[in-house]
């Protein structure tokens, strides 16, 4: 596994924002599974961290505590 912080968050914002919308959202575990099977690592506080310097950029990503997903609001 690659340690690259930077493809890693450009992983999580690839998948927000290709696979996600208002209605179908994402998992934490799915996630992880993205960017681990890409060949980078990424545990679950890092990708919380990921998504909140997403969101701090201005990117609309919600959770969604029902179906605890994430969400890409466009």
């Amino acid at each position: 596994m690659v340690k690259n912080v930077r493809m890693r968050l450009l992983l999580v914002m690839e998948l927000l924002t290709g696979e996600t919308n208002a209605e179908k959202g994402v998992t934490m575990q799915e996630i992880v599974n993205f960017v681990n099977e890409r060949g980078y690592a990424g545990e679950r506080k890092s990708i919380y961290e990921d998504i909140h310097a997403l969101q701090e950029f201005g990117l609309p990503i919600v959770y969604y505590s029902q179906d605890k997903t994430y969400r890409f609001q466009q």
